[in-house]
């Protein structure tokens, strides 16, 4: 791009939209790391990104972990609830600040769920986040 630096859009920010989505659309508390506070709650891992191929846009793909963790029981009735809490607050796209522009949000499913050693369960699930930042020009 001629005379303007490409800005591509931090990792941090996308963690804070997917937060902010999680939080409000499940009620419970979300974070960017696994919390001291009581269960249940959420956290959002940043797992990676990589460019994806288009021939008009500036494109890359991120891929992020949502973790539930439920309050410790003998099931995984209670997580698996909180996974379809988070499911249904994610159908709606997160919103980015210009000038970034969310092409596709993908849910890639539940990866793993597991009892932790205090007896909470967790389970956790990956989404992909198709971002613009900008039209090739030549």
């Amino acid at each position: 791009m001629r005379g303007r630096k490409l800005v591509r859009l931090s990792p941090v920010v996308l963690l804070g939209a997917v937060t902010r989505l999680v939080e409000d659309g499940t009620g419970a508390p979300c974070g960017t790391s696994p919390q001291v506070e009581e269960s249940p709650y959420y956290f959002v891992e940043f797992a990676g990104s990589r460019p994806a191929k288009s021939r008009t846009m500036w494109l890359e793909d991120f891929v992020c972990y949502v973790h539930a963790v439920s309050v410790p029981s003998e099931s995984q009735q209670a997580v698996l609830e909180m996974v379809a809490s988070m499911e249904e607050a994610m159908e709606e796209g997160v919103t980015l600040p210009a000038p970034f522009h969310l092409v596709l949000q993908t849910e890639d499913g539940i990866q793993r769920v597991k009892r932790d050693p205090t007896g909470e369960w967790h389970a956790v699930t990956a989404y992909t986040f198709r971002v613009s930042y900008g039209l090739k020009v030549k």
